[in-house]
């Protein structure tokens, strides 16, 4: 079964009231997919069935830090997991995170921009690696799909850790392509976050 992995960004439909409104509708899909939150908006938790993600935190503890985010505080507000080293929100202390995460028991997915990067980060034992080429994340026209060897390349490397694919992801195709490749799930954003019906969306990407 593919998992999916939506990540609200900082669009304004996935902000606040709005971030809200939009875990309801994706709620009534039943496919239970994993909410990617802003710090701010993690506490939306406690108003949905769906498991909540940190889409970032940083690898401090409590303390002078200000501006910083405390992983204990996104656990404390529902945070089930955390997203690492986003292109967009790249780091380079990986292994610390995703040590004081798992100290936490929240699980955590450590994001690659290509599958040579995977090697580099097995070794710390995420519960996932996804792989996100940053030059279609967003994509209106391709997605990382156009790229098979890439994903199976990226599979491969992953070993025994579920390796999840985005970037561009919009499509039924595009989860076919994916699964039939190895990923076990996919990472998306604005084609649900973005789209006039979210719920519609979500539901035409089931397998």
């Amino acid at each position: 079964m593919i998992k999916y992995i939506l990540n609200f960004k900082t669009y304004k439909e996935g902000t606040g009231k709005n971030a809200l409104k939009l875990i309801k509708k994706l709620e009534a899909t039943n496919m239970n997919p994993i909410i990617c939150l802003q710090p701010g908006d993690v506490h939306l938790s406690s108003k949905t069935k769906l498991k909540i993600w940190a889409q970032h935190v940083d690898p401090i503890d409590y303390g002078s830090n200000t501006g910083w985010i405390l992983p204990e505080d996104m656990k404390a507000n529902g945070a089930k997991g955390v997203l690492i080293n986003h292109s967009e929100h790249k780091t380079t202390k990986i292994r610390q995170i995703v040590k004081e995460c798992q100290d936490l028991k929240l699980k955590t997915m450590v994001l690659v921009p290509k599958p040579e990067d995977i090697k580099k980060f097995i070794k710390y034992n995420p519960d996932y690696i996804g792989v996100e080429p940053p030059e279609y994340i967003g994509s209106k026209t391709t997605s990382v799909t156009s790229k098979p060897d890439l994903i199976k390349k990226s599979v491969k490397n992953s070993g025994d850790i579920p390796l999840f694919v985005g970037a561009g992801i919009k499509s039924h195709e595009d989860i076919k392509i994916s699964k039939k490749l190895g990923a076990k799930g996919i990472l998306a954003a604005s084609a649900i976050v973005c789209s006039k019906d979210p719920k519609k969306k979500l539901l035409e990407l089931k397998l």
